[in-house]
This record gives C-alpha cells, sequence and structure tokens, in this order.
C-alpha cells in the first residue's frame, strides 16, 4: 500500500532529508506526505513552503484528533522524542524516531514495549545501517575472523540552538554521537557492550553548558575493546559537518569505513566546502521503512536497537560523574 506520512517536528536538521526522501517517494507512488507539525512557527511555515504537505499543524492534539495517516517521522528536540512517539505507537500508527530514541532507558523500554504490545514498527532513524559502504561492510565482515578491537570516531561541528540544552537534548555531545557508532558496532559484531569508561575533557567553547568532547572506552560481551570519540570537536569554518569513521582489527585483516569520505571540495562566495555524493542513506531508510510496515519483519533498526545504543551512553554519563568504569547491567532497567 502507498504509506501515508506525518512529519512531527523539525526541530532536529534531519527531519529536511527525512521530508525530501518522502516527496520523491510520492511521486513514485510509494507514499504521500499527508500532514507535518511543529510547535514553532518558523519552522513549520518554512517547511510548508518547501514541501507542500496536504495538511499543516502547530497542534500536536489536533493532528492525532485527524489522524488521517499511517506512519510518522519524529524528529523533535531528544527529550520530546517520548512525547510524540507515544501517542502515535498507541494509535496504532508506525513511527520513525531520531536518534537517540530517547534520553533516559525507562522511556526507552517503554516505548519499545508500546510498540510490542500495539504491534507496531518501531524504527530508530540509525541512517548509516542503510549507507552502502556500511551494508558492504557487514556483508563482508564474517571473511576477517574475530574482530579483535575498534577504533571509531563520530566527530562534528557543534550545533548549537537545542542541543546544547542539556534539559532538551539530555545531554551534549556524548549524547548526540555516540549512538550511532555504538550501535553500528552492535550490527557488525552481534556482541552487546559491558562496560563503558567516559573521558572528558576540556570544553573547547566554554560557555556551552553540555560537554562538546569526550571519548569512551569500552568492551563488548566477548571482551573486544573499543574506543568512540564523539566530539563535537570541528571547527565551525570545516568544509563538512563532521564524519563516521571506524578501523576494525580482525585476524585475517582491518577493514576501515570513512563514510562520509565521497566528496568534491568547491570554493564560492560561503567559503570552502566539500559538497558530498554517493549513497542516499536517508531515502533508503525511508524506503526501507515502508517495505517492513507493507510486508511485514522488523525494521533493520528497531526500537531494541535504539535502547541498546543509549544504555551504552547512559553507561558512559555515570562512568564521568562517578569517574569509573560502568557496567551497562547498572543502567539497565530491568
Amino acid at each position: 500500500m502507498v504509506l501515508r506520512f506525518a512529519v512531527v517536528s523539525y526541530a532536529h536538521m534531519h527531519a529536511w532529508s527525512y521530508t525530501r526522501a518522502i516527496k520523491e517517494l510520492e511521486a513514485e507512488g510509494k507514499a504521500t506526505l499527508e500532514a507535518i507539525f511543529d510547535n514553532n512557527t518558523d519552522r513549520l511555515r518554512r517547511a510548508q513552503e518547501v514541501f507542500k504537505p496536504r495538511r499543516v499543524y502547530n497542534d500536536f492534539n489536533r493532528l492525532m484528533a485527524d489522524g488521517g495517516f499511517d506512519a510518522a517521522v519524529v524528529a523533535s528536540e531528544n527529550a520530546r522524542h517520548i512525547t510524540y512517539a507515544l501517542p502515535l505507537i498507541k494509535a496504532g500508527i508506525h513511527v520513525i524516531v531520531e536518534k537517540p530514541i530517547t534520553t533516559t532507558v525507562r522511556d526507552a523500554v517503554e516505548m519499545v514495549n508500546e510498540a510490542d504490545r500495539h504491534g507496531v514498527k518501531l524504527q530508530v532513524a540509525f541512517v548509516m545501517r542503510y549507507h552502502d559502504a556500511v551494508v558492504e561492510t557487514k556483508n563482508r565482515i564474517g571473511e576477517f575472523g574475530r574482530i579483535k578491537a575498534i577504533t571509531a570516531t563520530n566527530h562534528g561541528t557543534c550545533p548549537y540552538d537545542w542541543f546544547v540544552d542539556p534539559e532538551l537534548a539530555g545531554g551534549g555531545a556524548m549524547m548526540d554521537h555516540i549512538v550511532h557508532v555504538a550501535d553500528l558496532i552492535r550490527w557488525f559484531t552481534g556482541k552487546e557492550f559491558e562496560e563503558v569508561s567516559a573521558f572528558v575533557g576540556r570544553n573547547i567553547r566554554p560557555e556551552l553548558k553540555v560537554e562538546d568532547n569526550g571519548l569512551i572506552l569500552a568492551k563488548l560481551t566477548d571482551g573486544t575493546p573499543v574506543s568512540i570519540d564523539s566530539s563535537w570537536s570541528r571547527h565551525e569554518t570545516w568544509p563538512i559537518w563532521g564524519d563516521v569513521y571506524m578501523r576494525m582489527l580482525a585476524d585475517r585483516g582491518v577493514l576501515t569505513i570513512n563514510a562520509f569520505n565521497q566528496n568534491i571540495s568547491l570554493a564560492d562566495d560561503k567559503g570552502f566546502h566539500w559538497v558530498g555524493f554517493g549513497p542516499d542513506a536517508d531515502r533508503n531508510m525511508i524506503e526501507d521503512f515502508i517495505r517492513v510496515v507493507n510486508e511485514g519483519g522488523q525494521p533493520r533498526a528497531s526500537g531494541l536497537d535504539g535502547l541498546r545504543a543509549l544504555e551504552v551512553v547512559v553507561a558512559a554519563y555515570k562512568s564521568w560523574r562517578e569517574g569509573r568504569p560502568v557496567k551497562i547491567s547498572e543502567v539497565r532497567v530491568q
């Protein structure tokens, strides 16, 4: 069936790309953009002008009352994911929620359980699982034997706005960037994280109320050592927002992913830029979600995957606060 979408909030910049993908699929008869919602008037107006949805709402309750859509993309501030996703799930609406799934383990458990209870698909927007280079790595990783060590980075420029509000974001660079890489490590290895140690330096931007740099050293359940640098360490003039880099040492070789390395260099009146090309992971995710809803099965990145990645982040913050390694079992809701 043609899946009818609503997009709930444009607070997160990724919402624009997800909506663009929905509109492209609409042109192919695979989806429709039925409605958009935002509690921010300026964002709502800009999204309406660009995407021209059938209906526009600045009242979430009115959107829910009117209905008329099968699936929703929730891209609000992190702390508000559950505010929007939970009513949608309970109404039988399939949901793609931006990462992190939410900011507390307890809320994430509730979202996962309610999705199971109501028989809806809950997808977390771990779009890197839909990037061609990552998929090729997943397909070939078994050829290299046991993974012995993993070094990864997810750097970026500071996004400012609500991302640096500790209440709305739930944290800073660690909340923003650990989950993507933790999810890929789980996907590649089939192992869970067992223990996390977090190290946070003096802020690069001293005016921020959240951390803008951090490194975690972790151990998987089979003992594999892992490091993840999630820092907003790119200067504002850096030609691209950041990276997703991973190097895996295995029994029979070394695998290296540098997912955003495909680019051309462009200098214009706005400065020096890298213009990316290649895979459209956002569209791949939306298209696969439509397939899962229509044909059955679980999303490639499920609500449970979102929960497990969030546990790594929550353990990292606990480690930072208490100055010690933290077991994942300490933050898991039983």
